[in-house]
C-alpha cells in the first residue's frame, strides 16, 4: 500500500517492480503515483494507481518528489494549467495515458519532465536516479 495523504487511507498499488528492485528499495520509498487511471486488476488483485519510474539499460528508478514535499501533494507542470481529470472512464476513452506517456522522460540531470517541463511540487522538482530515460 502507498500513503497518498487521502482521507480514505493508503491505496493498494501493484507493479512489476519485483524483478527490477529488491523489496528493501521499494518498502517505504517516496514515489510519484499516477492516481486517476482507474483501478485495474493485476493477477486478480485490484491496483489503484501506477508508480512512475524511469527506465534505461542502466536500470530502473522511481520518480521521487522532493524531500520537503508533503505526502499526497499534487504534481504540476508549468504551462499546463487545470485540474486533473477525475473520471477514469474519460481518461480511458481519450487514451490519455497512451497519449502522454511518450512525452514523459528524465533529462540529463534526472529531472522528471513532460514535454520538457519538470514535474513540480511547491517544494521543487521531482527526480529519478536514472537520467535521460523514458518514464512509465
Amino acid at each position: 500500500t502507498i500513503d497518498l495523504g487521502e482521507p480514505a487511507g493508503p491505496r493498494q498499488v501493484l507493479s512489476g517492480l519485483a524483478q527490477h528492485l529488491p523489496i528493501e528499495a521499494v518498502r517505504g520509498a517516496r514515489v510519484v503515483v499516477l492516481c486517476n487511471l482507474g483501478a485495474k486488476k493485476l493477477g486478480g488483485v485490484e491496483s489503484q494507481g501506477m508508480v512512475l519510474c524511469a527506465k534505461s539499460e542502466a536500470g530502473l528508478g522511481f520518480v521521487t518528489p522532493p524531500d520537503a514535499a508533503p505526502v499526497g501533494e499534487r504534481v504540476c507542470f508549468e504551462g499546463f494549467p487545470g485540474e486533473p481529470e477525475s473520471n477514469p472512464k474519460r481518461i480511458q476513452k481519450k487514451k490519455a495515458w497512451e497519449t502522454c506517456m511518450p512525452d514523459l522522460a528524465t533529462d540529463a540531470e534526472g529531472v522528471a519532465c513532460y514535454r520538457g517541463v519538470p514535474f513540480a511540487t511547491a517544494a521543487g522538482k521531482c527526480t529519478a536516479a536514472i537520467k535521460s530515460a523514458p518514464i512509465s
